[in-house]
């Protein structure tokens, strides 16, 4: 992982020095723009309610690869014991290369969602690494549908925690006061929830049946 990271930094500031630190603003597509009343007084913005329906068909798809194909069988042979899996003759390198490419197109999908939100730049995804890192801890490494829940749980907990800790606050402090303690203690609640799971199932809430 720290490899990784250092990995990301160095192709960043590579980014950076051939084609400049600006970014880029990207226009939302005309049908995906506008929003749709989906409670009484209620709006909701089109192009999320799209990057959703896009989330859950990526998130049945991945289910369907790894737990319904034989490449996904491979792929899981081969997280759980990688020599063995190459002993019976299988490339694992061209596999684990494989696994790599569609992780890297998936990223790739992930940004140009976000990109009309906000914008497209050097570093965009950086923010993201820590919280999913999060969620896979709490959901249970390798668990495709652990790695669903949590973070439906992740984001359940950084939303409300946002939406009402200001309001708690307010009834016990300055206004100023809650404005700045809240949003601090609303994203320590992700890594207090990930704390709390740690302590009392180490394995994540859906670990993979390694039977």
């Amino acid at each position: 992982m720290l490899g990784t990271f250092g990995l990301i930094l160095f192709f960043n500031e590579l980014v950076r020095l051939i084609w400049g630190p600006a970014g880029m603003n990207l226009p939302l597509p005309p049908y995906l723009s506008g929003s749709i009343e989906i409670l009484p007084d209620v709006y909701y913005p089109v192009y999320r309610i799209a990057i959703i329906a896009a989330a859950l068909a990526v998130a049945l798809l991945l289910y369907l690869v790894v737990m319904r194909t034989r490449v996904g069988m491979l792929i899981r042979a081969g997280a759980s014991n990688r020599e063995m899996v190459g002993a019976l003759g299988i490339n694992i390198q061209l596999l684990y290369t494989f696994v790599f490419g569609v992780g890297a197109a998936l990223a790739g999908l992930a940004g140009l969602i976000e990109a009309p939100i906000l914008t497209a730049q050097i570093g965009m995804g950086e923010n993201i690494l820590i919280v999913a890192l999060v969620v896979i801890i709490i959901g249970g490494i390798g668990s495709i549908r652990g790695a669903f829940m949590a973070a439906i749980f992740v984001g359940l907990a950084d939303t409300v925690g946002r939406a009402f800790l200001p309001e708690l606050f307010r009834l016990v402090m300055t206004p100023a006061a809650a404005s700045a303690l809240a949003p601090a203690l609303s994203s320590m609640l992700i890594y207090l929830l990930m704390a709390i799971v740690l302590v009392l199932r180490p394995q994540g809430l859906f670990p993979v049946d390694r039977k």
